[in-house]
């Protein structure tokens, strides 16, 4: 694979609880990439579309982010 493909990356992002969140994420040999602030995830795509992996993916980290920031406010 060149380089080039794995540093290409796409700008994603989705809605929870009316909050949009942003991050990227690439695809390389058949496996998606996603970042979000700190936190990066990853998972095979098939048989589904690599974008649709990679939202899953963002919702997952950005509700892990979130139940951080709200334990993190009670302490």
């Amino acid at each position: 694979m060149a380089l080039a493909e794995y540093e290409t990356t796409h700008a994603l992002s989705v809605e929870l609880d009316g909050v949009n969140y942003a991050g990227t994420y690439r695809v390389m040999t058949g496996t998606v990439i996603v970042h979000f602030e700190n936190e990066t995830r990853f998972a095979p795509y098939a048989p589904n579309r690599p974008e649709t992996v990679a939202r899953w993916l963002l919702t997952d980290l950005c509700r892990k982010v979130e139940s951080r920031r709200r334990k993190a406010a009670k302490n």
